[in-house]
């Protein structure tokens, strides 16, 4: 279970689930607020974002290195390296995009990974037929937004308006709004800017992909459900309670827990697991 609110930390309270907590992609200088934060929480399974630039990555580096935490995800491979370098086992995030066994062994042999997301753009023949490293993990995640493009431009300016004439240092740390928009040809997408995150656009539909569960459970080790507050647009999202009670049934075997996701989830798309590369 993915979560980026510190509110979000009480849903530990009704799983036994795995809990990664998203790390922003930007922090104030100085920042020493996670290191405590995680510290005072070690339940919580660190989890890196793909872009870090500048002091934001010494920022990271130091929230690393201060916590020594057993486990991270990151997507960010100077972050991976920096754990090998410290002992630290890593999982690679699905931003890296593995697609095939040399990739999962490359990284096993080369800088102790212990783990990888499997690439949600490869089809189900594809995913069978990687192989995996002894003592590796291999993880899939079942449910998040598909992330289209980040930028480090305001993408509010030119749609909904803003009342700044530029970006300054401020936005990035400040800046949280969210708004949909639909193209020429009717196609809708949402945006999102979170605080201390870029300016994203996503689809309009959500990836849900509880097809696998019952295809391919037995190579993985773990299923993720994204529960960050992005993706959705000014769409209203499903309540992470209800959506982590029903994902347990059907990791539990209830089939019936499809029919009520699929209507939790009104706009959503497992059209690349069928598609593949």
């Amino acid at each position: 279970m993915l979560i980026c609110d510190e509110a979000d930390i009480a849903l530990a309270d009704i799983t036994e689930a795995d809990i990664y907590f998203k790390l922003p992609d930007a922090y104030k200088r100085g920042c020493t607020k996670y290191v405590s934060f995680f510290k005072q929480n070690p339940r919580l399974i660190p989890w890196f974002p793909s872009v870090l630039i500048g002091k934001d990555y010494d920022a990271a580096l130091n929230i690393l290195e201060q916590v020594q935490p057993p486990l991270i995800v990151t997507n960010n491979t100077g972050i991976a390296n920096r754990a090998y370098e410290l002992g630290i086992k890593w999982i690679a995030g699905p931003f890296l995009n593995t697609t095939n066994s040399y990739a999962l062994l490359a990284m096993q042999e080369q800088f102790d990974c212990h783990g990888a997301f499997i690439s949600n753009e490869i089809n189900q023949s594809q995913i069978k037929h990687i192989a995996r490293p002894a003592n590796f993990k291999m993880m899939y995640s079942i449910y998040h937004p598909i992330l289209l493009m980040a930028s480090r431009q305001c993408f509010f300016q030119q749609s909904v308006g803003c009342e700044k004439p530029r970006i300054d240092n401020g936005c990035m740390l400040s800046c949280d709004k969210s708004t949909s928009i639909t193209n020429l040809k009717g196609d809708e997408f949402a945006i999102d800017k979170q605080k201390a995150g870029y300016p994203s656009i996503y689809n309009q539909d959500q990836f849900l992909n509880t097809e696998i569960i019952n295809d391919l459970a037995h190579l993985f080790d773990g299923f993720m459900v994204d529960l960050t507050n992005i993706g959705a647009g000014d769409k209203p999202s499903p309540d992470k309670a209800q959506l982590i009670s029903q994902f347990e049934q059907l990791l539990a075997g209830n089939h019936s827990a499809i029919a009520t996701l699929d209507s939790m989830v009104t706009q959503s798309t497992v059209l690349q697991y069928h598609n593949g590369l």
